[in-house]
């Protein structure tokens, strides 16, 4: 088959009934990727003998920025919810305040989930719990001046402990000198 043979075939599929039919091919394939993506609206937490138990996606959601919301430093979070096979994987996105530390607050954020998750929805199969921090928001910047050798004290922390006892001690003393008169 030579370079002309191929552009009579070629130019014979661009007749209108020809591109008809390809266009409702790729309509038809367009929508069976969209069905066959879409995550279901309840996902099944655990199964009995007598029948499945399902948790709706935004009861999750709402549980997901409840215990986002109980943290300090973590704000506007949103979930997206994925389920392959029988996993269940979230992806949480979190915005930051100042003095947030990420991995404090991702390791917290991680062990409260899944707790709550197993225990108060009783979702067995739980999947990935990715953390993403999307923004951060930092608050006023305080100038702070240099630390001199007088304030810096001494090296020695045995001596830093022992000072720090005293001073606790006569103050609990002044204390209780006073609630007794």
């Amino acid at each position: 088959m030579n370079w002309t043979d191929l552009t009579e075939t070629f130019n014979h599929l661009t007749q209108p009934p020809y591109l008809y039919v390809a266009c409702g091919g790729l309509a038809f394939a367009c929508l069976l990727l969209i069905l066959v993506r879409r995550q279901p609206k309840k996902i099944v937490a655990y199964q009995t003998e007598n029948g499945r138990v399902m948790v709706s996606r935004s009861a999750i959601i709402d549980l997901i920025r409840t215990a986002c919301g109980q943290l300090d430093g973590v704000t506007k979070p949103r979930v997206k919810i994925k389920v392959k096979g029988k996993s269940i994987h979230f992806d949480v996105q979190i915005q930051l305040m100042s003095g947030g530390r990420l991995r404090e607050i991702e390791e917290t954020l991680q062990t409260h989930l899944r707790q709550n998750l197993s225990e108060n929805l009783g979702i067995e199969h739980l999947g990935r719990i990715n953390i993403v921090a999307t923004d951060f928001k930092s608050g006023s910047i305080e100038t702070s001046k240099p630390i001199n050798t007088a304030e810096q004290g001494t090296n020695n922390p045995a001596q830093e402990l022992d000072e720090l006892e005293t001073s606790a001690t006569a103050t609990l003393q002044e204390k209780l000198e006073k609630k007794q008169l």
